[in-house]
């Protein structure tokens, strides 16, 4: 019974892991969009019992939702813009200075924002070849070391290519 589970589980993250590496950029948009409308939800369940009674409560609800949601979808480039920015004054001030290390943060920010796109292709690609692997490991298939980077460089490599053609 033990071995069936980990063979499921290693398929499911097989495929899961082709899902991502070659679908990445959509499927991360689509999550942002999700979370912002949780979020968006959330906060419209939070406030409106304020405001309106309660069957309109779940009105609001659907529209924070859908508002939010819009919301985090057109902000994604930028907040990763700003993710990126402050990991780089973190990593940085203390080493080379802080107005250097402000200069690179600005420089990473914008960077991201342009690169965007490109990016996410690449991240999504190189995640969704480790979830692969790690799949192939849990279904019970031996992988040597030096096979496994070649899998992941492969699939890395023409996911990204896929996701920068769609």
């Amino acid at each position: 019974m033990s071995g069936q589970v980990e063979l499921l589980s290693g398929l499911i993250l097989v495929i899961l892991g082709l899902a991502v590496a070659f679908l990445g950029r959509k499927l991360a948009k689509i999550i942002f969009f999700l979370i912002g409308g949780i979020v968006g939800a959330f906060l419209a369940l939070l406030i409106s019992p304020m405001f309106v009674s309660p069957p309109y409560t779940y009105l609001a609800a659907i529209v924070g939702f859908v508002v939010v949601g819009v919301i985090f979808l057109l902000l994604i480039r930028f907040g990763a813009g700003i993710l990126a920015g402050l990991a780089t004054f973190m990593l940085l001030r203390d080493v080379i200075g802080t107005l250097l290390a402000v200069i690179l943060a600005l420089i990473a920010l914008i960077v991201v924002i342009v690169l965007f796109n490109k990016i996410l292709s690449v991240i999504t690609a190189f995640v969704g070849s480790l979830i692969f692997t790690v799949g192939l490991q849990q279904a019970g298939v031996p992988l040597p070391v030096i096979l496994q980077f070649v899998i992941i460089a492969v699939i890395t490599v023409l996911g990204s290519i896929v996701q920068l053609r769609t």
